[in-house]
């Protein structure tokens, strides 16, 4: 994940041999990517996966970072914040609360890349085991009011609210829009529309199509269709999306096999 702050561009990026065990490393650029610090660990000695793990970091309108993050193991999934008041040096966790459940679910169209064996692990009874929340996604929408959705194994996005600029995190609730566990990302524009690219369909591990983007002008109370960015069957997941002025561009991943960009124009 790439972020650009005063000190110039910084790379995080996860080490190790799978995602129960990931660790952050992060690398410096101050001349534009055309050279790069020494990899050094983000928070040295912890084994948690710190700061962001998919989805960019919020810089705050009083100047903190906050560093949406997340942990898997073997059974539970939980989402986190991380923050920083001084530019990267330091960082402090605030989790996101979550009471689990014992089993998640089975789709009725479960996702391809399981019956492919995209995952690291092959097990459908365990995959369908796992319960909980992951790779945030943050926004805010006064001076200390941030806000994050979620992916979820359990069929729709869930939701935390912070009215103290990320320090704490009211528990996390179901939303009314459907998730089939798969990534998401959003952003917001200068008038303060939220636009969110989803696969808005339903069902743990369910199918990664169609890729839409939705628009919310209520703080993301309720959400309208905005466009089809890919109809056809088959995987596209992963989203990214910024803003670039009037502008956004938006990444994805197609069949595993390529990644997609396209730019879109503000009305």
């Amino acid at each position: 994940m790439l972020f650009t702050a005063p000190d110039g561009v910084w790379l995080f990026y996860k080490v190790g041999s799978g995602v129960h065990v990931w660790q952050t490393r992060y690398v410096k650029s101050t001349d534009g990517g055309r050279s790069w610090s020494a990899p050094a660990e983000l928070v040295a000695g912890d084994p948690l996966p710190r700061g962001p793990v998919k989805n960019k970091i919020l810089h705050t309108s009083d100047g903190v970072w906050l560093a949406p993050g997340s942990t898997e193991d073997e059974r539970h999934w939980d989402a986190f914040v991380d923050r920083s008041c001084d530019g990267g040096q330091s960082w402090q966790l605030s989790p996101v609360p979550l009471a689990h459940q014992t089993f998640s679910g089975q789709s009725s169209q479960l996702w391809q890349g399981l019956k492919d064996e995209a995952l690291w692990e092959n097990d459908l009874s365990r995959v369908l085991r796992w319960d909980g929340v992951i790779q945030p996604s943050l926004w805010e929408s006064a001076p200390g009011q941030i806000h994050m959705l979620m992916r979820s194994t359990r069929g729709w996005l869930y939701r935390s609210d912070s009215t103290d600029n990320g320090r704490s995190w009211c528990p996390a609730y179901a939303t009314t829009l459907p998730n089939n566990n798969s990534g998401i990302d959003l952003v917001q524009t200068a008038s303060g529309t939220l636009v969110l690219a989803c696969n808005p369909t339903g069902g743990n591990w369910g199918q990664r199509f169609p890729l839409t983007l939705l628009v919310s002008e209520d703080n993301g109370v309720s959400w309208t269709h905005a466009l089809d960015v890919e109809t056809g069957e088959g995987e596209f997941s992963y989203p990214a999306i910024i803003r670039d002025g009037e502008r956004l561009h938006l990444t994805w991943t197609w069949n595993r096999t390529n990644i997609m960009h396209c730019e879109l124009q503000l009305a």
